[in-house]
């Protein structure tokens, strides 16, 4: 990956678990895409796969689970993990963008 794509995708990890918070701590795969694309994430950088790529190693990392409702539509929650990692009470994570302070 390169240096901007790297950072980009950092930048738009944080950017989904901002938006799982905002979104009283869960989404649909659909209602994320919608959310990233209006703040900026588009086109070849922020794919349907590279947000599935995305969703995978949030959970792996433990900051969100997910379901499938009738194994067709995937829903992310954050995980109390999740939630402390926004509000930086818990160490950086590779690859995800860390959280300002006061933001």
């Amino acid at each position: 990956m390169t240096d901007y794509a790297d950072a980009n995708a950092r930048s738009r990890r944080l950017a989904l678990l901002r938006v799982l918070a905002e979104n009283e701590g869960s989404a649909n795969e659909s209602v994320i895409k919608v959310a990233l694309a209006a703040l900026g994430f588009r086109g070849r950088l922020a794919t349907d796969d590279a947000v599935r790529s995305d969703l995978d190693m949030l959970k792996e990392a433990g900051l969100i689970v997910d379901e499938w409702y009738q194994g067709r539509v995937r829903i992310a929650t954050l995980t109390k993990r999740g939630v402390s990692f926004l509000a930086r009470q818990v160490d950086p994570v590779s690859g995800i963008e860390y959280p300002s302070m006061g933001v």
